[in-house]
């Protein structure tokens, strides 16, 4: 690593968000003061890109000399490439035996983001068939449901916390129910419609936000997969909503608790000079899907949260709260060719 300081790597980079952040141009910048972590962030990009891309391509373990990335369990830097995502595009969104119309597709994504689980989806299609909104039953997919989940089958993941909606509460049921009448509810109300004549990617979002499971963090979510689909057609960087963890890096790498306009602010300013970013604190080629699609708002604002994971054990001087990591790498094999939305053209 270069000896210079991280301040004097910080004001020799031509960034816009550097330059704003030294000179203190906006009103809510003057306290920041960039930490290593910024260098950590982009590095973290870099190698974790890598290990996907020899991974992919087949080679053997070692996949890095990282120790840390060898032994936990970190997200990819695109969100698009994670499993359940992969999992969402290929098989629920673009299966080519689903219906293309788009209250269908709508159904079908609110339906799986729900539970958010690759076997809770496939105990409804092995059930129903691909499910869809025209042959909808409430009762009987809740049924389907709590049959499996008795048996073992996982049908909640547990990568979101999600609100537990108590006005959909019947008695002492279980709360898959809830979501089940969520879903119907929401259907009913519109929703497809709503989100279509939505002007804005952010007017879009705050349509999900008038229901009740829809706080800040899950309604930027499930818009993004939303927007997969050819229902929607927004730019992916028109508007973003920063999750909890992806403050905490925010505070890790600049030293104060952001609000959400300002770490929109700082995820914009990143989406949008990524390629000096990685040429200063790498020395590296940015990286890029299938070498092709750039980082968008929403993979910048994940790879927040993953550098204050992987900031807990590789700076453990900036810990405030959680000092560990709790998953570790499991590779289940190779990767398969990954999917994309077909609009993306990659």
């Amino acid at each position: 690593m270069a000896k210079t300081t991280t301040r004097q790597r910080v004001r020799s980079c031509d960034s816009e968000l550097f330059t704003i952040l030294m000179d203190a141009t906006h009103p809510n910048l003057g306290n920041l003061q960039p930490t290593v972590l910024v260098e950590t962030y982009w590095k973290f990009a870099a190698e974790r890109q890598r290990i996907y891309e020899k991974r992919v391509a087949g080679d053997l373990e070692p996949w890095t000399d990282d120790p840390i990335l060898r032994t936990y369990k970190f997200t990819n830097v695109f969100r698009a490439l994670d499993r359940v995502s992969q999992y969402l595009i290929k098989e629920v969104i673009y299966h080519p035996d689903a219906s293309t119309d788009s209250k269908e597709v709508v159904f079908r994504v609110l339906l799986f983001k729900l539970f958010n689980s690759i076997p809770a989806w496939e105990v409804l299609r092995d059930a129903f068939g691909i499910p869809t909104w025209k042959c909808f039953n409430e009762q009987a997919y809740s049924k389907t449901l709590g049959d499996a989940w008795k048996k073992g089958a996982q049908i909640w993941n547990t990568a979101y916390i999600l609100n537990p909606i108590e006005q959909y509460k019947e008695s002492s049921e279980n709360k898959h129910p809830r979501y089940l009448r969520l879903l119907n509810a929401m259907m009913s109300s519109g929703v497809t419609e709503k989100l279509q004549a939505a002007r804005t990617y952010a007017e879009a979002y705050q349509v999900l936000r008038t229901y009740p499971i829809h706080g800040e963090f899950i309604a930027m979510q499930h818009l993004t997969d939303l927007n997969y689909s050819e229902v929607l057609e927004f730019d992916e960087d028109d508007f973003i909503v920063a999750g909890p963890g992806a403050l905490d890096g925010m505070q890790k790498c600049f030293g104060i608790r952001t609000d959400q306009s300002f770490a929109r602010e700082i995820i914009n300013l990143f989406v949008k000079d990524q390629e000096i970013f990685f040429d200063q604190f790498t020395g590296a080629q940015p990286v890029r899907l299938k070498g092709k699609r750039r980082l968008h708002a929403i993979d910048c604002q994940n790879l927040f949260c993953e550098t204050d994971k992987y900031a807990r054990l590789a700076h453990p001087q900036f810990n405030r709260g959680r000092t560990e990591i709790k998953q570790k790498l499991k590779p289940r094999g190779p990767l398969p060719a990954p999917f994309f939305p077909t609009k993306w053209g990659i």
